[in-house]
């Protein structure tokens, strides 16, 4: 029996996930000279910090080792020294006075004791012993020592008749810690010329590991930030790339900043999208030249044949009218012919007008027009419609100039105003028109309240002769779509909020006093 192999997923992950890794962290030719440029400039000010530390503690190091300097330092301790034998004879000699006048009668000595103390600077405690060695009398002062911490100073003085007096007096504290101070700063100079070098080698060391740290954390910042701005660079190269090879549909996210490259990745978003809208015009419209041919050369061969079929029948009818006495189921059977025939031949009548209007579809001519006066004028101007149809307009935008072909734009909003109708039968239809403005296009809205379009039908009934209806040649839309495309707008199909259909017609503003080309672009 075969042993299962261990499974080896994990470690052949591994590299890879190391190599995903080396390759985000590696910087391209552009991070690395703004990271260089950053590790640069921050760098500079450590530096000249390092030279003005070596020279100030080469200088500092030169004063503190002056002579004088040196001599009185050493000389601290032993004026001290001089101080404390000062005091202690001081305070001997006022123990001896002290002990001069102690009073014959022990039983006076603790009032003479506590005069003592009241009188003598410094002194806190007196203590009396007699010859057997017992306590005489003795004193001490509550009061805290107005010079602050102190320490004993004993001073003590044998009495003729035996026994002796001892008296405890305070020394500043701080005397002791100034003298240990002082003695360790001597130590200290005393030491200094020895580790001169030693010294000027630490403050550089500091202030080098200073610099060392300082450049590693602005490389660290200058690769990051060097990093987001490549990265939306880097990514707007590959957009570029891909805009090359032909796809459209790419965009990229200018984030949220308000910088120069935010800004190019919006306007390289904005080009994109005008491609990719001027290319669909152009093949939408090529694509309709095509159909127009088709529709041309249909409406000839179509036309032709009528005229001769329908003469031909109008003579059947002529001789059998004609002949007297003929069979009257046959004359029934002729009669019913006809009217099939004369209702058929004007059904392709009809078509061959609608082929015929198709195909000789004029040119855009535009003209100076406001958008929203030309919708109410259309309201006003189409009884066709508002008998059929209970019509509001709402304009959003008090002024909305365009350059229109008026003739070419009634048909646009007739044929819409008709689906709309249409698709609310056989109730009364209520037509929505909306006109609007956003920064650089003017917007007209015709909704209904019918069924609506299904949304994997949307893009498609603007296609030629593809209908949803039981009737109709599907060209209608087509036509709508032409004339906006030639206008240099745009045209959806959508749903209306609460119901229905929806068509949007983006045409683009155009200056007060000028008109727009069959290619959307403004010209005086």
């Amino acid at each position: 029996m075969s042993r299962p192999r261990p499974a080896r997923a994990p470690a052949a992950a591994a590299p890879g996930r190391l190599r995903r890794l080396l390759g985000h962290l590696r910087m391209s030719r552009f991070e690395a000279r703004i990271t260089l440029a950053l590790v640069i400039a921050a760098s500079l000010p450590p530096l000249g910090a390092i030279l003005l530390a070596g020279r100030l503690a080469q200088e500092n190091l030169t004063l503190g080792l002056d002579p004088r300097v040196v001599d009185r330092l050493e000389s601290i301790p032993s004026l001290y020294g001089d101080l404390f034998q000062a005091r202690k004879a001081l305070y001997a000699e006022q123990a001896r006075a002290l002990a001069r006048g102690l009073p014959r009668d022990p039983a006076a000595g603790s009032a003479y004791l506590a005069s003592a103390l009241e009188r003598t600077p410094r002194l806190r405690r007196v203590i009396w012993t007699g010859r057997d060695g017992q306590v005489v009398s003795e004193a001490e002062t509550q009061a805290p020592n107005p010079e602050g911490e102190w320490r004993e100073a004993p001073a003590r003085v044998g009495l003729p008749g035996g026994g002796q007096l001892e008296c405890v007096f305070a020394i500043e504290a701080r005397y002791f810690a100034e003298v240990a101070e002082s003695r360790e700063l001597a130590e200290l100079v005393q030491n200094v010329e020895r580790l001169q070098a030693e010294i000027r080698r630490s403050y550089v060391r500091a202030f080098g590991l200073l610099l060392v740290a300082w450049a590693v954390v602005a490389a660290g910042v200058g690769f990051w930030l060097a990093r987001r701005t490549t990265r939306r660079v880097s990514d707007l190269v590959r957009a570029v790339r891909r805009l090359a090879a032909g796809d459209l549909s790419v965009q990229v996210d200018p984030g949220r900043h308000a910088d120069e490259v935010a800004g190019l990745a919006r306007a390289f978003n904005a080009m994109v999208r005008e491609v990719r809208e001027s290319r669909d015009r152009i093949v939408y419209l090529e694509k309709i030249s095509g159909w127009q041919e088709v529709a041309r050369r249909l409406a000839h061969e179509i036309k032709n044949p009528l005229t001769p079929m329908q003469l031909a029948f109008q003579q059947l009818e002529a001789r059998w009218k004609a002949t007297p006495g003929g069979d009257a189921a046959f004359g029934k059977l002729l009669a019913d012919a006809g009217e099939i025939v004369r209702e058929e031949i004007g059904t392709l009548q009809r078509l061959v007008e609608e082929f015929s209007g198709f195909a000789k579809l004029p040119q855009v001519r535009p003209e100076p027009s406001d958008l929203g006066e030309f919708v109410e004028e259309f309201v006003r101007t189409s009884p066709q419609v508002t008998e059929a149809a209970d019509v509001d307009v709402v304009r959003a935008s008090p002024s909305c100039p365009v350059g229109l072909d008026r003739a070419l734009m009634r048909r646009v909003l007739a044929n819409l105003c008709a689906n709309a109708i249409e698709a609310a039968r056989p109730g009364r239809a209520r037509v929505h028109l909306g006109v609007a403005r956003t920064r650089d296009r003017a917007v007209l809205t015709v909704a209904d309240e019918g069924p609506g379009i299904e949304r994997e039908l949307r893009e498609r009934i603007f296609d030629p002769y593809f209908t949803t209806k039981g009737t109709g040649t599907g060209l209608g839309l087509a036509i709508v779509k032409k004339i906006v495309l030639q206008h240099g707008g745009e045209i959806q199909a959508g749903e209306r909020p609460g119901g229905g259909a929806s068509f949007t017609v983006a045409l683009p503003l155009a200056p007060a006093g000028e008109s727009t080309g069959a290619d959307g672009r403004a010209r005086g």
